[in-house]
């Protein structure tokens, strides 16, 4: 479902559809996080997710909980900011689905410090899309890993082309993604470049 549904229209297909295996919810928006993880809680037999709204830790570990044979799970932020860390919402992951096979967190502000406890916990993971996810620096030790281990792998700086969430769509014009930070013609004050 795209852009469609509030939390009464998933509790009710979460009561009539209890063996739901693949679920995908984009922006949809009027859906809160309560409403989503009560229905999500009810649809144990998910063996996919694929959701673009931010949830939180929470939320997360409650999804895990409740859906132990998630092979693949998509967890989608059309908009990006360098500036925020989003650590809560990966470890939640690694903590709670051990069973992935496939991950992707397209826009997420993880680190590699999170990125380290996915791939600890989530033993099973042949692809991991981190495209956008420019807080990680895949350098190094992390690197090998990632290259030994994940079969596919998408990296920060991967094309989007192929993306719901193309980089060059307007999904991202209301964000500083668009905002020239090095620029000298600037009046605006920006405490990150002092």
């Amino acid at each position: 479902m795209v852009h469609f549904g509030n939390d009464s229209l998933y509790s009710y297909i979460a009561q009539r559809s209890s063996n739901l295996r693949c679920l995908r919810l984009a922006m949809c928006y009027p859906l809160t996080g309560n409403g989503f993880v009560s229905a999500v809680m009810k649809l144990s037999f998910l063996e996919e997710l694929d959701i673009s709204q931010g949830y939180t830790q929470l939320d997360l570990k409650a999804i895990g909980h409740s859906c132990p044979l998630l092979k693949t799970f998509k967890l989608n932020r059309p908009s990006f900011s360098r500036f925020v860390k989003y650590d809560d919402e990966p470890l939640a992951i690694a903590e709670t689905m051990p069973e992935l096979r496939h991950l992707e967190l397209f826009g997420n502000g993880l680190t590699n410090l999170r990125l380290e406890a996915i791939l600890d916990n989530c033993v099973h993971l042949v692809h991991l899309d981190l495209r956008r996810c420019f807080n990680i620096n895949l350098l190094g030790d992390l690197e090998k890993r990632c290259s030994e281990r994940i079969r596919d792998l998408r990296r920060p700086d991967d094309s989007t082309a192929d993306s719901p969430f193309d980089a060059s769509s307007d999904i991202y014009s209301a964000g500083e993604d668009d905002y020239d930070f090095y620029s000298d013609d600037s009046d605006v004050y920006n405490p990150y470049y002092d």
